[in-house]
């Protein structure tokens, strides 16, 4: 049998390859929201964030928005660090099934984790009028209040939960405090106890009890315990609360040198940098206070809080061109944060531009609720360094 012609050869072959059945069948199908929903579901138990991000942005594409989806995707912004996207998306979640507790508990979270107390704790509240016994609900909103200086209401959320909470040192010492404040003696007295029993002769405990004394302002027991936490010079925040207690007793000296142990043991902790800071700047020492703080941004580039306190450094020292850079990158990572809004504003306001000052203070006043940080609050700042409590899937 002869050959085909080349150029008829060629056109049989292509219209093979075009037209084929078999090869149409291939062709890609409809996306199958279902199919991307269930994946983005073991994703997320999977820790895969990326790819649940991807498969549950990929469903509100096709225009699947249900409370599901918006609450997956909130999930997925809290374990990655961008916690105003959880809130933004949750918020969406909450308005399509308002009476969804699991999704209440993770805006509750979403808020505790900015440090917003006071926006918080009516979530978590709303969880317990539909599931009086969950626990970390109970919780979570007893530190709310505790760390609002509120500590009758955080009794009332402590005291439900405290037979399954006997050994968890952090709530022994935050009940045990709040007993202490409303002057219910017998009552911190037992849970102090109990927190003694639970704790051991360790550090941590040490801390704790030496946190406690300081809050009731108990200077000479406080000051023994945190001592005594400090001795190994390994436990972050010993030295630190240790500076606090001599601050409070006027002993400068001792609290600087405490601020200065405690950054060479600890060197993430902003609020020593912060301290220390301030007192240098107080004793007139403004260019030693720059320079620690441009070493604490230095080895913490990713905390809007110390980029902030070196802007006011910078601010203080009457260089707003070195502020706003700073204030900035702040609001980068931080873009919910009024006072670093006001920052700015000031830096604007002193480098001439008006204009961009007025915007900045507006979205201020805006941001900006009060500070919902008490005395508790302050003297609960290594809890930061806890494992945070888990979000509900």
């Amino acid at each position: 049998m002869g050959s085909l012609p080349k150029k008829k050869f060629l056109a049989t072959i292509i219209s093979a390859f075009l037209f084929c059945p078999p090869l149409l069948a291939q062709q890609p199908a409809h996306p199958n929201p279902k199919a991307i929903a269930e994946h983005g579901q073991i994703a997320l138990a999977a820790g895969e964030y990326a790819t649940a991000e991807h498969d549950f942005n990929q469903l509100l594409k096709l225009g699947v928005r249900s409370p599901s989806v918006y609450s997956n995707l909130g999930v997925v912004y809290l374990r990655t660090g961008r916690v105003d996207e959880a809130i933004r998306v949750l918020l969406k979640a909450k308005a399509l099934a308002p009476g969804v507790p699991g999704i209440r508990l993770n805006l509750g979270l979403a808020y505790f984790r900015k440090r917003e107390f006071k926006m918080a704790a009516p979530y978590f509240g709303d969880v317990l009028a539909s599931e009086p016994a969950n626990l970390q609900a109970h919780y979570l909103k007893g530190l709310c209040h505790f760390m609002m200086d509120d500590l009758p209401a955080a009794i009332a959320s402590f005291e439900p939960i405290q037979d399954r909470e006997q050994d968890d040192l952090e709530f022994l010492f935050m009940l045990g405090t709040s007993y202490g404040m409303v002057k219910r003696t017998d009552d911190s007295r037992r849970i102090f106890e109990r927190l003694v029993a639970a704790g051991g002769d360790t550090p941590h405990l040490h801390l704790l009890l030496g946190k406690a004394y300081l809050a009731l302002n108990q200077l000479e027991p406080a000051e023994t315990e945190l001592r005594r936490a400090a001795e190994a010079n390994s436990l972050p925040y010993a030295h630190y609360y240790l500076a606090r207690l001599y601050e409070q007793k006027g002993d400068l000296d001792r609290a600087i040198s405490e601020w200065e142990k405690e950054i060479a043991v600890f060197p993430e902790n902003i609020w020593a940098y912060k301290e220390l800071a301030e007192t240098r700047q107080d004793r007139g020492e403004t260019p030693a206070a720059i320079a620690l703080l441009e070493k604490g941004t230095a080895r913490n580039p990713d905390s809007p809080d110390l980029l902030t306190f070196l802007a006011r450094a910078y601010l203080q020292s009457s260089d707003a061109a070195c502020a706003i850079p700073l204030l900035k990158r702040a609001l980068a990572l931080d873009p919910g944060n009024g006072s670093t809004h006001f920052q700015l504003g000031r830096a604007y306001q002193a480098s001439g531009h008006p204009q961009e000052a007025q915007s900045e203070m507006a979205k201020a006043r805006t941001l900006m609720k009060g500070t919902s940080e008490g005395k508790m609050g302050a003297l609960s700042r290594d809890r930061a360094e806890d494992s945070p409590p888990a979000e509900h899937q």
